[in-house]
């Protein structure tokens, strides 16, 4: 009974933790699921225009992202130490450089839209809507990356029902701009994928005020007082950014360009077979979501494990990590495969499209089981504190093998759309094989000792 009691209670952890961060995935997910189904009334050149453009614009928000994942970590660690102050300097520096960078960037984005949209995409009939799109959406990018910097800051100290709400703001505002602005309705202009944009950068700002005004009417830890003022000369802190801010931006680049690599291929692609392509990869952002929630709950929860000499837990968590992996990618490609034409139905009602649909979404079901296995172990390699091998094979699998086994399969064997799923299979059932390699590989090697109870 006290093993079953003690096998309930990892469950029971796990779950506690990876819920909340599904749920703020989910959010991010479903609002980009209804932008999409709002935008393909306009037909499939729009949906292609607008999904060409995710790529580019995460990789010069990659950036971002990294300042993000900084100033959590310094934020993180100085309230561990209960050090209010060191906290608040390392997040006002970051948030100032984030500043800084934004308006430089923003404007030259704005500027070269176009060259830039033609540098990253092949698909011409395309390309007037996509740089009308990216201009908006990246030439107002500040409170975006403002908002990126803010909520990072309050996940290091556990605000994460803030995040959570913030994300909840973005959806709200950037549906309902939308609704207003893509096909005119109440009076409002129809913009089309204009709407969209103008829709995308309204939400952002939602996001932005709402982290905002609960830094300024909250300032139980972190704080935006004295965010001016806070400019003194401090080369050691200067030099602890910089360090941590380049290792994760490293990572960051590469798996962007990778990413951005393959988009450049997709979009030599015909808009009527990419726009399907686009939709069913919805689907795999909905993967993505429980794979990262369940991720995160394995690394604090193997983390404490190993933090505190329990080896007996420490492996039970590993196998209750992996058994829910397994029933949450068995259970999602289920849904896929059976829902597949339904959720199709709900962007295209021509039967050319809904076939190509539903098997593209059993190409995403396979996805599924690898993905989320492979997410597991990454998530126990870093429990244990492992985090260069998780970079090398990102690095190796989204910047070499899946751009190389998309340009042969598509360019050279002419494969099409086919050719792009085959190589993210292939790329993910490699990287699955290393990460499972290196996770038993560390649990091997791994030396906790025994605590009294064991």
């Amino acid at each position: 009974m006290e093993k079953a009691a003690g096998v309930r209670g990892r469950y029971r952890q796990l779950i506690t933790i990876a819920v909340p961060a599904i749920l703020e995935n989910l959010v991010s997910v479903l609002i980009t699921s209804i932008d999409t189904k709002m935008i393909a009334p306009l037909g499939k050149i729009s949906v292609s225009a607008v999904s060409l453009t995710t790529q580019p614009k995460l990789f010069f928000l990659s950036f971002f992202y990294a300042m993000g994942t900084t100033v959590s970590i310094f934020v993180s660690q100085a309230l561990g130490r209960k050090n209010r102050e060191e906290a608040n300097r390392y997040f006002h520096a970051v948030l100032r450089m984030c500043l800084i960078i934004s308006v430089i960037l923003m404007a030259g984005l704005a500027i070269f839209a176009e060259p830039l949209m033609r540098l990253f995409s092949r698909q011409q009939e395309t390309m007037e809507l996509s740089v009308s799109f990216f201009r908006i959406v990246m030439g107002m990018m500040i409170f975006r990356n403002v908002s990126i910097v803010l909520n990072a800051a309050l996940r290091g100290v556990g605000k994460t029902k803030v995040t959570l709400l913030c994300s909840l703001a973005m959806g709200v505002v950037d549906l309902a701009v939308n609704y207003l602005l893509i096909e005119g309705h109440w009076g409002f202009p129809r913009l089309g994928v204009t709407g969209d944009a103008i829709g995308t950068v309204a939400g952002t700002v939602a996001s932005c005020a709402v982290s905002f005004l609960y830094l300024t009417r909250h300032s139980d830890f972190l704080s935006l007082k004295g965010f001016w003022k806070n400019q003194g000369r401090q080369p050691e802190m200067r030099t602890n950014i910089r360090g941590k801010l380049g290792n994760v931006l490293f990572e960051n680049i590469f798996t962007r360009i990778g990413f951005l690599v393959s988009s450049v291929i997709v979009s030599g692609l015909p808009a009527e077979e990419t726009a399907v392509y686009f939709v069913a990869m919805i689907l795999l952002n909905y993967t993505f979501s429980f794979g990262d929630g369940l991720q995160s709950a394995i690394v604090s929860c193997t983390g404490q494990s190993v933090g505190a000499g329990a080896r007996g837990e420490f492996r039970g968590m590993i196998r209750a990590g992996r058994v829910m992996g397994l029933g949450m990618a068995l259970a999602l490609s289920a849904v896929y495969i059976l829902g597949g034409r339904w959720f199709m139905g709900q962007y295209f009602s021509d039967e050319t499209s809904l076939a190509r649909g539903v098997m593209y979404s059993y190409a995403v079901a396979s996805l599924t089981v690898l993905q989320i296995l492979r997410m597991v172990n990454i998530g126990v390699m870093r429990g244990m504190g492992e985090v260069k091998a998780p970079r090398v094979m990102a690095t190796i699998c989204v910047l070499i093998i899946n751009p190389a086994a998309a340009f042969l399969l598509t360019e050279v064997f002419g494969y099409g759309v086919w050719g792009i799923w085959a190589a993210s299979i292939l790329m993910q059932g490699a990287w699955y094989l290393m990460s499972e390699a290196k996770a038993r590989a560390g649990i091997g090697k791994i030396t906790i000792p025994r605590t009294e109870e064991e």
